[in-house]
């Protein structure tokens, strides 16, 4: 079932647009200024991980989540490239504290392929030319409010500074579903093409953003 959203005439499946909350170009709204300015981008922690899988088993179907398993194996090898987005929060035992709690991530790992097929997302070498970026996903609670968006673009800003001291990092791929496309291309990623990947019962396609521009 597709579902039309209450603010633009796009038409996106359901458990997509809560998993992003920005879809088509008529779609990306404005950054709350409130939850952008509590914002902290910081990388994801080993213990921060059973959070990230309850955020990807909202965010995805059934055939296309993540486990816990390949999370932890994720992080492990390649911490740096495991990004999330965390909100302040009050501390229960005493409300003038506050804990950070992760409402959204970024997670790849790297590969010597210059294309995004089912053998480069399976393992990770370690100065590969290619970053793999195997999924973007935000909290039912902080969805259409621009925090996909900014994970993107910081995501890539730090691997075009990482480039600057490790040179064999050339390029980032993903996959993304049609709908997805014009939210990718806002944080500059260019559409290569349908995708070999089969993951899911769903079309997939290949962008790319190339760091050397």
């Amino acid at each position: 079932m597709r579902t039309s959203c209450r603010n633009c005439s796009c038409l996106a499946p359901a458990w997509l647009k809560s998993a992003f909350g920005t879809f088509s170009g008529s779609c990306i709204r404005p950054q709350p200024q409130l939850l952008m300015k509590s914002l902290m981008l910081e990388l994801v922690q080993a213990d921060q991980l059973e959070r990230a899988i309850e955020i990807e088993l909202e965010g995805y179907p059934a055939d296309e989540a993540a486990s816990l398993e390949s999370f932890q194996l994720r992080q492990s090898q390649a911490p740096e490239l495991f990004l999330g987005a965390f909100k302040s929060k009050p501390k229960s035992s005493s409300p003038e504290s506050t804990d950070l709690e992760l409402i959204a991530y970024i997670c790849g790992t790297q590969s010597n392929s210059s294309q995004l097929t089912h053998s480069s997302m399976s393992q990770h070498v370690p100065g590969g030319s290619s970053v793999c970026i195997h999924s973007v996903c935000v909290s039912k609670d902080y969805r259409r409010q621009g925090v996909a968006l900014e994970l993107l673009e910081e995501y890539v800003k730090r691997l075009r500074d990482l480039r600057r001291f490790k040179d064999n990092i050339e390029r980032i791929l993903l996959i993304s579903h049609e709908e997805l496309i014009p939210l990718y291309a806002k944080a500059g990623f260019k559409l290569v093409g349908e995708s070999s990947v089969k993951h899911g019962e769903r079309i997939w396609y290949e962008m790319e953003l190339e760091l050397d521009l």
